[in-house]
This record gives C-alpha cells, structure tokens and sequence, in this order.
C-alpha cells in the first residue's frame, strides 16, 4: 500500500509525465558531426607524428654526424659502423646504412615502413678536408623517396625529388 501513493508523487516531480530527452534525430546529427571532426583530427595527428618521427631521424643523424667528426679526430678515420661510436641510436622507425670512405662518410636513414609512418628518407654526410669538417644533410620530397649526398659537401643531393636542408 506504501508504494501506490509514491509512484504518482514520482510522476509529478519528475515533470507530470512529460517525457525528457533527446530523439534520435538530435542523437543522429550529434554523432556525424563528432565523426567528421574526430576525422578531421586523426589526418592531422597522423601527419604531426610523421613530422616528429623525422625530426628525430633528423636529429639521430646529427647526433651520428658529431660522433663521426669526433671519431675521426681520435683515429685519423672515419667509423665504418655506427656501433664504433658509442652512440645509442634507435631503429624503430628508421634503418641506419653506412657508405665509408677515407676522407668522407655517408648515412642514410631509410624509413622502415615509410607508408605507414607517412616520413620521409633523410641522409647526412661527414667530410673531412685539410683538418676541417664539412656536413651535408639531404632529404627526400617523397615518402619513401630515394636520397643520398654528394661526394663532396659542395655536391647536390644524388636521388629524384630531393632538397639540400644543410
């Protein structure tokens, strides 16, 4: 007998009976347009996590760059393998590949799935002339495109679709 007079005192305090809430229109048009924009955001998230992936290929190559003037000036030649010079590089997004010569060196960071990260190939070259030191730092246009450094410093970048950043 209790709960026969308190559902009609619920009813009225909760509006008369009238019903509250949205109708599936309202739902409908709020979930499209948070599915465009959570669109929206995933294309520009995906394109920045490309750039920071190559920023720190960018900056493992000059890290290499620096080791590689520093190993010269120790040994009188260039390391002929990144694990000479004591430096900690990761390859979990790009492959590092050494070109050795006697008076230069070449690294190449090849992306190592360039379609899926959306980076870029970068390659970075030490020179040594008359006791000094020269850098040259190439990158690729392209995802996944073919680049590489001159022999010399002064020497544009060797592949299709490339720009000399240094």
């Amino acid at each position: 007998m209790t709960g026969y007079w308190l559902l009609p005192r619920l009813c009225q305090w909760m509006g008369n009976g009238k019903e509250k809430g949205f109708t599936l229109v309202e739902l409908l048009v709020t979930t499209i347009i948070i599915g465009i924009l959570a669109a929206i955001g995933m294309q520009n998230y995906i394109y920045q996590v490309g750039r920071a992936r190559e920023t720190e290929a960018k900056n493992n190559l000059g890290a290499i760059a620096r080791g590689q003037q520093a190993y010269h000036w120790e040994h009188g030649e260039f390391a002929d393998d990144v694990s000479k010079l004591g430096i900690s590089i990761p390859e979990k997004y790009y492959q590092i590949n050494t070109t050795w010569q006697n008076d230069y060196v070449k690294h190449q960071a090849q992306a190592v799935n360039p379609e899926k990260d959306q980076v870029r190939n970068y390659a970075i070259g030490v020179y040594h002339n008359s006791g000094s030191y020269a850098i040259s730092l190439c990158q690729s246009l392209d995802v996944n495109g073919s680049v590489n450094v001159g022999d010399t410093p002064d020497a544009d970048c060797v592949g299709p679709n490339t720009i000399k950043i240094k």
